[in-house]
């Protein structure tokens, strides 16, 4: 399998009683492993992890496991704000052919970095999978320090780490000290052509998930060395995602899915839906950006 090139963090589409529409998520699947996708992450923050009933957490592995069927990297989102809890998704995870777990922080409990760093460790005592950690502060309020991951990448199974922050990535992908099968894959959107050049070539994000085409032809340029195609791609696709996240950003990145043909509801269920104008904004959007005719 690909390691380089754009990781996806899918959304999760859910019917009117939280169940998956499996149809749905299989073309979201199949989609984005056209465009050329690495990896794909199911249940990170598009696919709104801490929101999916946990009758449906199985369901929603099992069926990414038989769509993906070996093709990508598949990572699966296994936080949870207790050990206990996270121990209970890890007995689901090894159930199946889940390449990653991935791990953020507690986003309940406020604590010292010490503590943090206690937690990583102890849920990776808990597994022989490999993890990846996810440095999400806008969600967890806390922060994943380089010194924090020098000491935590020496556990065996701590393989890699999400992050938007570009010095974070970029000090442990040029690290000395690093092991070699540790990936830092850097989810600053804004910034991936600046991260190009320093030969940080794993990235990962959410909005690819209603951008396919655009990330597709973001890949190419830069598998081809046409970084200012690459960069005026890039430029649409975070203008367009400025302007979603303008009109309220479940409920465009939901509309925006309905749009591509993928069923279901993206957003949690609470939140409202879009009214007619703003709906006509998000076609406008999809139809600038080619996503759509």
């Amino acid at each position: 399998m690909r390691k380089d090139g754009f990781y996806t963090a899918l959304g999760t589409p859910l019917d009117d009683q939280g169940k998956v529409v499996k149809q749905s998520f299989v073309k979201q699947i199949e989609d984005q492993i056209a465009s050329g996708a690495s990896g794909l992450l199911v249940m990170g923050t598009m696919g709104a992890l801490g929101t999916i009933r946990n009758s449906a957490y199985e369901e929603i592995i099992e069926c990414a496991c038989e769509a993906i069927a070996g093709r990508v990297t598949l990572l699966v989102g296994c936080s949870d704000n207790s050990l206990a809890r996270v121990k209970d998704r890890f007995a689901i995870l090894e159930r199946y052919p889940v390449d990653i777990a991935v791990l953020t922080a507690p986003y309940y409990f406020k604590m010292p970095d010490q503590v943090l760093e206690r937690f990583f460790a102890r849920a990776a005592a808990l597994t022989g999978m490999d993890i990846y950690l996810y440095d999400h502060v806008p969600i967890t309020k806390h922060k994943i320090t380089f010194p924090m991951m020098m000491n935590l990448s020496k556990i065996k199974n701590i393989k890699g780490i999400k992050s938007g922050d570009l010095v974070l990535i970029r000090q442990l992908h040029e690290s000395k000290e690093i092991k070699k099968d540790f990936l830092p894959i850097f989810s600053g959107s804004d910034l991936f052509a600046v991260a190009q050049a320093y030969g940080i070539k794993n990235y990962l994000d959410g909005i690819f998930a209603s951008f396919p085409k655009t990330i597709g032809i973001i890949q190419s340029a830069l598998d081809t060395g046409n970084f200012e195609s690459a960069k005026q791609h890039l430029n649409m696709m975070m203008d367009a995602r400025d302007d979603m996240i303008a009109l309220g950003i479940w409920p465009a990145f939901s509309y925006a899915m309905n749009l591509l043909g993928y069923q279901g509801r993206f957003a949690p269920d609470y939140e409202p839906e879009l009214d007619e104008a703003a709906k006509q904004t998000i076609v406008a959007i999809m139809k600038r950006t080619g996503e759509i005719g």
